[in-house]
């Protein structure tokens, strides 16, 4: 179980920090390449961490909870999703209040968030118009991850969290259980919303 939950983690800064190496290869410009570099950089802290974090099964990405803006969170894991929606035609949309403090581990929310997009980008392969909101709402801050896709029928929604349990070829079937576990973790939930189109979640944050 752990080295499944390690190499799904794994794989998301490992793929990033490949696409954004080849887009320093590709980059015309010095301050490009620059720019490229730093999220490559990024994306190897991020490795770092996790690897730290799985040190025994009982462990998350290891990370004190602080007080951050939840945008924070959400930018520097749309860093690591930012290319695998582009190249999928994907148009991710960000909506909602600036200043919306949470006391959490940073790594954990980003992680979260970017299982969540990860799995919408996936279910909007094929689609017209593929869109991915990320909203933020306060009182108290909620994040919600939508998508206008095809949804997920009774028999998937049934068996959310179950591991290694995917539709997904090639997936571990852990992407919604570790969200949920790093949630739940610090205190926050991760509830399936009852949206008209698409999938939609929200991440709560306690007070």
């Amino acid at each position: 179980m752990l080295s499944a939950s390690l190499i799904h983690e794994l794989r998301q800064p490992l793929f990033a920090a490949r696409a954004l190496t080849q887009l320093a290869q590709a980059a015309s410009r010095p301050e490009q390449v620059a720019g490229h570099l730093d999220g490559v950089l990024a994306q190897l802290h991020t490795l770092e961490m996790l690897v730290l974090g799985y040190s025994d099964i009982s462990r998350r990405p290891a990370s004190e909870p602080v007080p951050f803006d939840v945008w924070t969170a959400i930018r520097s894991g749309l860093v690591i999703i930012e290319h695998r929606a582009s190249a999928a035609g994907v148009v991710v949309v960000l909506e909602g209040e600036s200043g919306a403090l949470v006391r959490a581990p940073l790594l954990a929310v980003q992680q979260a968030v970017v299982n969540l997009c990860q799995n919408a980008i996936e279910a909007l392969a094929g689609r017209d118009g593929p869109q991915l909101t990320i909203t933020v709402l306060s009182g108290p801050v909620r994040v919600r991850v939508e998508d206008n896709g095809p949804g997920l029928d009774a028999e998937i929604r049934a068996r959310l969290f179950e591991p290694f349990r995917t539709t997904k070829q090639g997936g571990t079937g852990l992407g919604l259980m570790l969200s949920r576990d790093l949630i739940e973790g610090f205190g926050g939930q991760l509830q399936l919303l009852d949206v008209p189109v698409g999938t939609g979640w929200e991440i709560a944050f306690s007070e």
